[in-house]
């Protein structure tokens, strides 16, 4: 659910990026935002069991060293898959590094997060 949430929240952030910023942000028409916005969660929940991956490979001493880097590329990536699609999606054009930042800000303040409690209960 809160992976359908983001998806959604990206499109909203792209639609109105382009309905009222058109100057720094132009997307053709709705399907390329729909698409815009697959491609943004795609790349996003592939990186996430990239870092798992590398949480998970501590133990054994390989991500001590890819962790670290790994997390520091989450923050270079946002603007990174911006950029791609900047380049490679047609219809998708963002003018200027600001608001390749701002768009990233918007996204990373947009993205919804659960945290989950560990309920135990005791049985008596």
């Amino acid at each position: 659910m809160r992976n359908l949430f983001n998806l959604i929240l990206t499109g909203i952030v792209f639609w109105v990026g382009n309905e009222y910023f058109k100057e720094y942000i132009s997307i053709v028409d709705d399907k390329t935002i729909i698409i815009s916005a697959l491609l943004m969660f795609g790349i996003s929940y592939l990186f996430r069991y990239l870092i798992l991956a590398s949480i998970l490979t501590i133990p054994i001493g390989i991500g001590c060293l890819t962790t670290i880097v790994l997390f520091f590329v989450a923050i270079v990536l946002t603007p990174i898959k911006l950029w791609l699609l900047d380049k490679y999606l047609p219809g998708f054009c963002i003018n200027g590094f600001w608001t390749y930042v701002v768009l990233s800000g918007l996204l990373s303040v947009f993205s919804f997060s659960v945290k989950t409690e560990n309920k135990n209960n005791d049985k008596e």
